[in-house]
Protein backbone atom coordinates (compact mmCIF):
# COMPACT_ATOMS: atom_id res chain seq x y z
CA UNK A 1 0.00 0.00 0.00
CA UNK A 2 1.98 3.27 -0.83
CA UNK A 3 1.15 6.60 1.24
CA UNK A 4 0.50 9.77 -0.23
CA UNK A 5 1.49 12.88 0.07
CA UNK A 6 1.22 14.59 3.75
CA UNK A 7 0.45 10.92 5.13
CA UNK A 8 3.01 9.46 7.91
CA UNK A 9 3.40 5.65 8.95
CA UNK A 10 2.56 6.42 12.55
CA UNK A 11 -1.62 6.81 13.33
CA UNK A 12 -2.12 10.27 15.15
CA UNK A 13 -2.89 9.49 18.94
CA UNK A 14 -5.71 11.62 20.29
CA UNK A 15 -4.33 13.28 23.44
CA UNK A 16 -6.89 11.04 25.96
CA UNK A 17 -5.11 7.89 24.24
CA UNK A 18 -1.30 9.51 24.88
CA UNK A 19 -2.71 10.10 28.69
CA UNK A 20 -3.61 6.75 28.87
CA UNK A 21 -0.21 5.31 27.72
CA UNK A 22 1.93 7.56 29.72
CA UNK A 23 -0.41 6.81 33.01
CA UNK A 24 -0.04 2.55 32.15
CA UNK A 25 3.64 3.34 32.02
CA UNK A 26 3.94 5.14 35.35
CA UNK A 27 2.49 2.23 37.19
CA UNK A 28 1.03 4.56 40.16
CA UNK A 29 -1.58 3.13 42.36
CA UNK A 30 -4.43 4.62 43.04
CA UNK A 31 -5.08 6.72 45.87
CA UNK A 32 -6.97 4.93 49.12
CA UNK A 33 -9.90 6.94 49.16
CA UNK A 34 -10.28 10.94 48.91
CA UNK A 35 -9.36 12.07 51.39
CA UNK A 36 -5.71 10.27 50.71
CA UNK A 37 -2.67 12.79 52.00
CA UNK A 38 -4.84 15.18 53.99
CA UNK A 39 -5.12 12.81 57.00
CA UNK A 40 -2.95 14.34 60.37
CA UNK A 41 -2.04 10.58 61.75
CA UNK A 42 -3.12 11.45 65.62
CA UNK A 43 -0.63 9.90 67.77
CA UNK A 44 -0.31 9.06 71.77
CA UNK A 45 1.22 12.63 71.72
CA UNK A 46 -2.14 14.93 71.17
CA UNK A 47 -0.18 18.12 71.35
CA UNK A 48 2.13 17.46 68.49
CA UNK A 49 -0.94 16.08 66.63
CA UNK A 50 -2.91 19.72 66.99
CA UNK A 51 0.56 21.35 66.01
CA UNK A 52 0.62 19.71 62.82
CA UNK A 53 -3.14 20.30 61.99
CA UNK A 54 -2.31 24.22 63.12
CA UNK A 55 0.55 24.27 60.85
CA UNK A 56 -1.31 22.68 58.05
CA UNK A 57 -4.72 25.27 58.46
CA UNK A 58 -2.26 28.04 58.63
CA UNK A 59 0.12 26.78 55.40
CA UNK A 60 -3.15 26.57 53.43
CA UNK A 61 -4.34 29.92 55.02
CA UNK A 62 -8.03 28.41 56.49
CA UNK A 63 -7.66 30.90 59.40
CA UNK A 64 -7.53 33.79 57.31
CA UNK A 65 -10.52 32.50 54.54
CA UNK A 66 -12.39 31.97 57.69
CA UNK A 67 -11.94 35.55 59.11
CA UNK A 68 -12.52 37.09 55.46
CA UNK A 69 -15.53 35.44 54.66
CA UNK A 70 -17.37 36.16 58.29
CA UNK A 71 -18.39 40.30 56.92
CA UNK A 72 -19.16 40.81 53.49
CA UNK A 73 -16.11 42.68 51.74
CA UNK A 74 -17.20 45.41 48.70
CA UNK A 75 -16.16 44.04 45.27
CA UNK A 76 -13.91 47.42 44.94
CA UNK A 77 -12.04 47.17 48.46
CA UNK A 78 -11.88 43.15 47.95
CA UNK A 79 -9.88 44.28 44.09
CA UNK A 80 -7.49 46.32 45.97
CA UNK A 81 -6.77 43.79 48.73
CA UNK A 82 -6.14 41.31 46.27
CA UNK A 83 -4.11 43.36 44.37
CA UNK A 84 -1.93 44.55 47.41
CA UNK A 85 -1.57 41.06 48.35
CA UNK A 86 -0.27 39.70 44.92
CA UNK A 87 2.30 43.01 45.00
CA UNK A 88 3.79 42.03 48.45
CA UNK A 89 3.97 38.42 47.18
CA UNK A 90 6.19 39.36 44.40
CA UNK A 91 8.11 41.98 46.14
CA UNK A 92 8.86 39.49 48.91
CA UNK A 93 10.32 36.91 46.09
CA UNK A 94 12.51 39.53 44.25
CA UNK A 95 14.06 40.43 47.54
CA UNK A 96 14.64 36.88 48.16
CA UNK A 97 16.16 36.29 45.54
CA UNK A 98 18.40 39.39 45.94
CA UNK A 99 19.29 38.26 48.57
CA UNK A 100 20.00 34.88 47.44
CA UNK A 101 22.25 36.91 44.63
CA UNK A 102 24.43 38.68 47.25
CA UNK A 103 25.32 35.80 49.01
CA UNK A 104 25.98 33.34 46.50
CA UNK A 105 28.45 36.75 45.18
CA UNK A 106 29.84 36.70 48.43
CA UNK A 107 30.69 33.45 48.84
CA UNK A 108 32.49 33.15 45.92
CA UNK A 109 35.07 36.37 47.00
Amino acid sequence: MALGKGESKLKKLTPAEIWAQRSKRLNLAPPADRYAGERIPVTSDLRSTFLKLSRRLHKNSVYREWKLSNRHEKRGIKRSRLRSERWRKRFADEVRRKVQLVSTIRRRG
